[in-house]
């Protein structure tokens, strides 16, 4: 695992600095966003996410014929127990004394993810059924919004360190 992160760090270097030659301000804006491995671990949890998201909703709706909403709130739930897990083990790797605590943050992510879980069902709804675009195309687009929203909601809210 190491040598593949070695892998990506060395190729991630070297496209910013081939954007740094051409623009030095963003060159710099991306290196600092490189060099946040929180984020970075983020991202990729939030791309695997992601993709658990997409599989689980693309079986619900094409193999179980399950319609838009139902295999939304399908895909949501198993990708929402996978990405509790990779949050907070590899993410923000917080550690909570007792059963208790455990719970009290398991909630909280999942009250937050209900959030954007709401963002997602209005924006599925306006994009595939109100609009009638591709439901496989709508899907990770919004997903993107989704990580963001996530990602304020567990470093702010969920995931964040005690002082």
């Amino acid at each position: 695992m190491n040598f593949i992160w070695t892998c990506i760090d060395r190729l991630a270097r070297f496209v910013i600095g081939l954007i740094a030659k051409v623009s030095p301000k963003l060159g710099g804006l991306c290196e600092s966003l490189w060099n946040n491995t929180e984020l970075v671990a983020y991202l990729f949890a939030g791309v695997a996410t992601t993709v658990v998201n997409y599989v689980v909703y693309y079986i619900a709706t094409r193999w179980f014929g399950l319609t838009t909403m139902p295999g939304t709130w399908v895909a949501w739930a198993l990708a929402v127990a996978f990405g509790y897990v990779v949050n907070k083990i590899f993410v923000f790797k917080t550690h909570c004394p007792d059963a208790a605590a455990l719970v009290r943050e398991a909630a909280g992510f999942v009250a937050m993810r209900l959030v954007s879980l709401g963002a997602e069902t209005v924006l599925m709804y306006l994009t595939v059924e109100v609009l009638h675009l591709n439901d496989l195309v709508m899907k990770p687009v919004i997903n993107l919004v989704v990580i963001v929203l996530n990602y304020i909601f567990s470093k702010l809210i969920i995931f964040k360190k005690k002082a």
